[in-house]
């Protein structure tokens, strides 16, 4: 269930966005963001961090580095811009709350359920999002050990 906290400390989510992939440092730097927004919007933080990172390549996409918008967040197709934030604080903040409010709350537009599959739904066009989201999760876990 992805709109229940992760339960991790700030220093497991230090280590966990810590990785050799992430060069521009992005996801490292603002682990405290990841953290934070568990309990400002009751979302699992490491799922908001896999989206980002399966969406940014570990923060390296143009719109990562230029727009800072590695979420994916607004994009509707290749082509679109999506919608840029001042930072990536504020990308996260934004995509967190967006999420929270139309994703995994029953009323939300876009509510299916709590899972990868049911945001999958109308997060992304592709069939295998959510399994390339898990598999982020499941490389931050990787980074606990």
């Amino acid at each position: 269930q992805l709109n229940k906290p992760s339960g991790l400390t700030l220093e497991q989510f230090k280590k966990a966005l810590s990785d050799s992939k992430d060069t521009n440092k992005i996801f490292e730097k603002n682990a405290e963001y990841f953290y934070y927004i568990e309990k400002q919007y009751n979302i699992n933080g490491i799922f908001v961090a896999s989206v980002g990172i399966h969406e940014s390549a570990w923060g390296t996409s143009r719109r990562a580095r230029q727009d800072h918008n590695f979420t994916g967040f607004g994009v509707d197709s290749d082509d679109a811009q999506g919608i840029n934030a001042a930072s990536d604080q504020a990308n996260i903040m934004r995509t967190a709350k967006w999420l929270a409010k139309s994703y995994l709350t029953q009323d939300g537009i876009y509510y299916d359920g709590t899972g990868l599959m049911e945001i999958n739904h109308h997060y992304s066009a592709s069939f295998t999002w959510a399994w390339k989201v898990e598999h982020c999760v499941k490389q931050m876990f990787e980074n606990l050990q």
